[in-house]
C-alpha cells in the first residue's frame, strides 16, 4: 500500500511540473510567432497587443504580444499601432556651368553662383564683387574695373534677352569696348555670373538657361529669368596690330622719275 502511495505521489509531481513547463513555455512560443521577420509588410493578428514599426513582414498568430517591425497592418482585439517611416524630398540646389550661356556658339569662359539677392539695383552687390576680384584668377592684372552698361528689363543700348523664359535668346546690339564681359542671369531670387574672355563680336547671338541659377519645382528646368545684366572690363579690347602703309604704285614712280632727274643733274654738274 506504501510503495502505491508513494507512486501515485511522484506521477502527480511529475504531471504538476509538465503543467507548469508547458506554461512556461507557451508565451515564449506565442512571442515566437508573433514576431515579424524580414523587411516588408506588417500584418500582426493577435488577441494582445500588435505594434508595426519599420519595414517588415511580421504575421503573428498568438495569444501573447506580436511586434512586426515594418509598415505593418495590424489586425487585433487589442491595440494596434503603426510608425511609417517618413522620406523627406531632398532640395536639390542649382549649380551654374559655363554651357548654361552662349555667345556666337561659344559657351562661357567660367561662372560663379548661384549667389541669393539682387546683382544690381540699390542692394546689389555684383559690381562691387567684380571690383574686387569675383573672377581676378581669370582675367588677370590686365582688369582693372567693371562698369554695368545695361539691363535685359531697361531700355539700354547693348543687350537683350528672353526674359520671364527659363532658357531662350540674348544677344548684344553692338561689339563691346573690350573683348571681356560678364553676363548675369538673375530670376526671383538668385542670379549666376557667367564670364567670356577673347571675344572678337564677329557674331552677337547667343542663347542661355537659367538651371545654373535656381530650379523650378520638379527640379528638371531653372525658373523664370527676370533679366539678365552685362558688365564690362575696363581694359583694351583685342585690337589687330596696326598695318604699315605700302606707297602706292604711282607714289612709287613718281619717288623713281625724282630719284633719276636728281642723278642726272649731278652729273651735268660734275662735267
Amino acid at each position: 500500500m506504501k510503495k502505491k502511495t508513494g507512486s501515485t505521489l511522484l506521477s502527480s509531481v511529475l504531471f504538476a511540473t509538465g503543467v507548469t513547463v508547458a506554461l512556461m513555455a507557451a508565451p515564449a512560443q506565442a512571442g515566437n510567432n508573433g514576431n515579424g521577420n524580414g523587411n516588408g509588410n506588417g500584418n500582426g493578428n493577435s488577441a494582445g497587443t500588435t505594434t508595426a514599426n519599420g519595414n517588415g513582414n511580421g504575421n503573428g498568430n498568438s495569444t501573447g504580444t506580436t511586434t512586426a517591425n515594418g509598415n505593418g497592418n495590424g489586425n487585433s482585439t487589442g491595440t494596434t499601432t503603426t510608425n511609417s517611416n517618413t522620406q523627406d524630398n531632398n532640395t536639390v540646389s542649382a549649380i551654374c556651368s559655363v554651357n548654361n550661356v552662349s555667345l556666337g556658339g561659344i559657351f562661357a569662359t567660367a561662372c560663379k553662383g548661384p549667389f541669393s539677392g539682387n546683382d544690381t539695383g540699390e542692394k546689389g552687390t555684383l559690381l562691387s564683387d567684380l571690383n574686387n576680384g569675383l573672377f581676378a584668377s581669370n582675367v588677370g592684372s590686365d582688369v582693372t574695373s567693371w562698369s554695368l552698361l545695361g539691363k535685359s528689363d531697361e531700355s539700354n543700348n547693348y543687350l537683350t534677352a528672353a526674359n520671364d523664359f527659363s532658357s531662350g535668346a540674348w544677344s548684344l546690339k553692338k561689339a563691346l569696348p573690350s573683348d571681356t564681359f560678364v553676363l548675369s542671369l538673375k530670376t526671383s531670387t538668385a542670379y549666376s555670373t557667367y564670364l567670356f574672355t577673347g571675344i572678337n563680336y564677329t557674331n552677337l547671338q547667343g542663347f542661355f538657361n537659367t538651371i545654373g541659377v535656381e530650379l523650378a519645382g520638379n527640379g528638371n528646368q531653372g525658373k523664370a529669368l527676370s533679366h539678365a545684366s552685362l558688365f564690362v572690363a575696363n581694359k583694351k579690347h583685342n585690337e589687330k596690330p596696326p598695318v604699315k602703309k605700302v606707297p602706292e604704285p604711282g607714289s612709287l614712280l613718281g619717288l623713281g622719275l625724282t630719284g633719276a632727274g636728281m642723278v642726272v643733274a649731278r652729273r651735268r654738274k660734275s662735267n
